[in-house]
């Protein structure tokens, strides 16, 4: 391989190496979303005034964040094929070929045959469930204590929240 060839390849595993830090941050933001919007809408629930069905707008707006995090873990676990590629190539040159550049179709490669169809196991990671799934059992609680018309109508055992009271 030329040395072209070569200092595309660093170039390429370095550039890749900072994309997969960029998820990392935005990761953080996601959290950060979903810790503010929905313990808003818990917070808001918990008023006077509040509406128990406002609990139930915060767990759904929580689970949604949660989705979007385990998209976005997906998507940044896409680039590590072409990582591993690079890196066997620097390790063993005689041994192992790669032609630079090929990052997004080894992203393409990798999302689709590996992880677009492991959303749900990714979200069980305790890295993304966190604090995701805490907000969304606590709104979903919150509406089963705090929602009195469900208790005053006797609603029935089949009932959403047939086991909060």
């Amino acid at each position: 391989m030329d040395i072209d060839s070569v200092s595309l390849l660093k170039e390429e595993y370095f550039n890749l190496q900072k994309v997969i830090e960029d998820f990392d941050s935005k990761t953080i933001t996601i959290k950060a979303w979903s810790i503010t919007g929905s313990l808003a809408a818990i917070a808001a629930g918990l008023t006077e005034k509040g509406q128990p069905g406002i609990f139930i707008v915060g767990a759904i707006a929580s689970l949604l964040f949660w989705i979007v995090e385990a998209y976005y873990k997906a998507y940044q676990l896409s680039y590590y094929k072409r990582i591993e590629e690079i890196e066997a190539f620097f390790s063993e040159p005689e041994k192992n070929k790669t032609a630079p550049l090929q990052t997004s179709n080894r992203w393409l490669d990798s999302y689709h045959k590996i992880y677009r169809g492991r959303i749900i196991y990714l979200m069980w990671w305790p890295a993304i469930m966190l604090p995701h799934i805490v907000i969304l059992i606590g709104g979903i609680y919150l509406f089963c204590v705090n929602n009195h018309a469900l208790k005053a109508c006797g609603a029935v055992k089949l009932s959403l929240c047939h086991w909060c009271w």
